[in-house]
């Protein structure tokens, strides 16, 4: 059971730190120093995720090591290692991003040939770290009973959650530590607000925002003139729609509604997140701030049927018309455009296709009678 005055003051501490990922670890080394029996218990814990004896290792946090080839520095989490060298490799999150693009490469080859990387986030951002690093590794992650696993060469990369790693540090007689418990809380709770730090201060910040707001229109607007001049089936594709948060076009197939833009609040999602339904499934390679997804606005019972309008959802759903649009970087902002517009216009063409040929939907037209619920 989590101690409430434990958790209460680890969760201050997380939030009112600048740097909240480093005041997490820094508690878990210190707790693993202190206390013998939960040091032998968290090793025991990472070794059956790992499925690998890592009893007889040293935990080194912050271990720091530079490249002898090309001079890149690192410096790991928690490195468990033993006589023979590197046994694995505990790199922790607070949000789903790699430090840099080849961490989890550089880190994987620092391992012994049968070492274990293991990377933590929070809950919520499981999904988008494991593509990440999947990504970066140039090998699948499948999921299986919540932990992302993979191998290349006898090594091995894991990414699991905060509270699957701490949840399985446990005594002898399998019951929880305390401060363990509080510990994993308190980083899991770390959702509602993410303090501001000086990032917030930084003009790069707001160009970044003013750049996606910008390539969201120039989005719409493309994919609008490509879809009317192409053989796409589709009844109407709407004119750019603007919030204070998000830029998006409607497009209508056969009465299903989908929508295209920016919108910062599914930015903010990872995708098949189990506790965000609108997330959708976990279909793209990262998150995103540029999505496809159907239309979910509440219906009006008085203007529309609401089960008709839920199976044409369900429908969607299941042709998986919920995707982040990857954002090629590196290039020009017209390259940008183009590939999301392609990639947009790609999976539209599908889901028409799909839908035109649905026996369920055949000889539908768009009609007055009926018509879909509007934006």
């Amino acid at each position: 059971m989590t101690n409430p005055v434990a958790h209460r003051a680890l969760r201050f501490l997380l939030r009112d730190s600048r740097h909240p990922e480093v005041a997490a670890n820094n508690t878990l080394m210190a707790l693993l120093d202190d206390d013998r029996g939960l040091r032998a218990a968290f090793l025991a814990a990472v070794g059956r995720l790992s499925r690998r004896d890592l009893g007889d290792c040293h935990i080194t946090r912050e271990a720091h090591t530079v490249d002898p080839v090309t001079g890149r520095p690192s410096r790991r989490d928690f490195l468990l290692s033993s006589t023979a060298g590197s046994r694995a490799i505990v790199e922790t999150k607070v949000d789903s991003s790699l430090t840099s693009g080849d961490q989890a490469e550089r880190y994987f080859s620092q391992l012994l040939p049968d070492g274990v990387l293991i990377l933590v986030t929070r809950t919520p951002l499981l999904s988008g770290l494991a593509a990440a690093a999947s990504a970066q590794l140039g090998l699948p992650l499948e999921p299986e009973d919540g932990v992302y696993r993979g191998g290349r060469g006898g090594r091995d990369v894991l990414v699991l959650s905060w509270s699957r790693l701490l949840g399985s540090v446990v005594t002898a007689a399998g019951t929880p530590f305390d401060e363990v418990a509080a510990l994993e809380a308190a980083i899991e709770g770390v959702t509602d607000f993410v303090p501001f730090t000086s990032a917030v201060q930084d003009t790069a910040n707001g160009v970044l925002v003013r750049q996606i707001s910008r390539i969201a229109e120039q989005v719409a607007y493309e994919l609008k003139l490509r879809l009317e001049a192409s053989s796409v089936k589709v009844d109407s594709v709407g004119a750019r729609q603007y919030r204070s948060w998000s830029c998006w076009t409607l497009v209508t197939i056969l009465q299903h509604q989908l929508w295209v833009g920016y919108d910062a609040e599914q930015w903010a999602l990872t995708p098949g997140d189990p506790d965000q339904p609108q997330s959708g499934p976990d279909a793209g390679p990262a998150p995103s701030p540029f999505w496809m997804n159907r239309w979910y606005n509440p219906v009006s019972p008085a203007r529309h049927d609401p089960a008709v309008v839920a199976a044409r959802r369900a429908r969607l759903d299941r042709l998986g018309v919920a995707r982040p649009l990857e954002v090629p970087v590196g290039v020009s902002e017209s390259a940008v455009v183009e590939s999301l517009v392609t990639a947009a216009f790609t999976h539209i063409a599908r889901i028409s296709e799909a839908l035109h040929t649905d026996p369920e939907l055949s000889g539908a037209v768009p009609s007055a009678a009926e018509a879909p619920e509007e934006g």
